[in-house]
């Protein structure tokens, strides 16, 4: 009487699509991440906690649109104040940034935290790692996932921003004036979603239970090292704030969009009630500059690395066939 063999075999097949076949894997993790599962209670929470996220993104682009059209139900003099500030329209992108990064630990900790981790409490990686799906494309899968969601909230709203201020400009040289600071926009908000998208991972792929990882992920990547920057800057060791994640992105933004050369055009351009304004302005992103940007860019690098490093090593040892056994 034949018996059904379930023991595991390796697929011998053809490969097909090499390079895309990891994007089920970021379709499928984004479509269940979107559909949570808590109970009502938690599912409107988060819902309002995504409204309020946005809330940045909004005003800079009613800002925007007031800017370039003027709407009639507008005060004339807050029409007028909008065109003082168009000279130092740039700084509007480090700062949409900044804002949103308030958020993304939230975001973060909730998506990200169990991409790994249930995967391995479920049991499930040696066969997500069995023939023909590589470690790169599991890699990249869940890399995918996170990065989507921080990528909603930092290059996108940054991207459109940029677009609708090139497309509403009828001036005949929008692009080249916008052009600069395109590369800044890019690099910046890659950094933010390399740096949080393979941190997460690490954690993850160390715990078996995704509030675990959230919650060490916070301590370890959000508290301990902002902690450690306050307790630098008392001791006067400036570079050392570049350990923290966050103040090295903050501090590669204020180096890439020149925030200081932008500040000391508003303290020698703008009128006296202009400067009242940008001054609370410019000191949120100053604190940053005192950083210096190749700490800061060490520092994303370090933590990208070392990350990546963990993940690879937890990973192997799951893998059930090496890469090269599935060419």
């Amino acid at each position: 009487m034949p018996v059904y063999d379930r023991s595991y075999r390796r697929w011998d097949g053809e490969l097909s699509r090499r390079t895309l076949r990891f994007v089920p894997i970021v379709t499928m993790g984004v479509r269940n991440a979107l559909a949570t599962k808590g109970g009502w209670f938690f599912t409107l929470l988060l819902r309002a906690f995504m409204v309020v996220s946005i809330v940045p993104t909004l005003l800079l682009f009613f800002a925007n649109y007031a800017l370039v059209y003027k709407p009639g139900f507008l005060p004339r003099d807050f029409l007028d104040f909008l065109d003082v500030l168009k000279p130092f329209r740039a700084i509007q992108h480090p700062l949409l940034t900044r804002f949103n990064i308030s958020f993304l630990a939230v975001y973060t900790m909730l998506f990200g935290s169990g991409l790994i981790a249930k995967d391995r409490a479920s049991g499930a990686l040696p066969l997500y790692l069995s023939r023909p799906l590589t470690l790169t494309d599991y890699v990249l899968g869940k890399v995918g996932i996170i990065g989507w969601f921080i990528a909603a909230f930092t290059l996108a709203p940054n991207l459109l921003l940029w677009i609708f201020g090139v497309a509403a400009d009828d001036s005949g040289h929008a692009l080249r004036d916008a052009l600069p600071s395109l590369g800044p926009i890019v690099a910046q908000n890659l950094t933010v979603i390399a740096v949080y998208s393979l941190t997460i991972l690490a954690v993850s792929s160390l715990c078996r239970r995704p509030m675990f990882a959230g919650l060490i992920w916070f301590a370890v990547v959000v508290l301990l090292p902002s902690f450690t920057a306050v307790i630098a800057t008392r001791l006067g060791l400036v570079s050392l704030r570049a350990i923290a994640p966050n103040e090295a992105l903050y501090g590669i933004g204020h180096h890439l969009f020149d925030v200081a050369e932008l500040s000391e055009q508003a303290n020698q351009q703008a009128s006296a009630p202009t400067q009242l304004v940008l001054r609370p302005i410019f000191e949120v992103l100053e604190e940053f500059g005192r950083t210096p940007p190749g700490w800061c860019w060490l520092s994303a690098a370090a933590w990208c690395t070392l990350s990546l490093a963990i993940v690879l090593v937890m990973l192997r040892r799951q893998d059930v066939a090496g890469d090269s056994a599935r060419r």
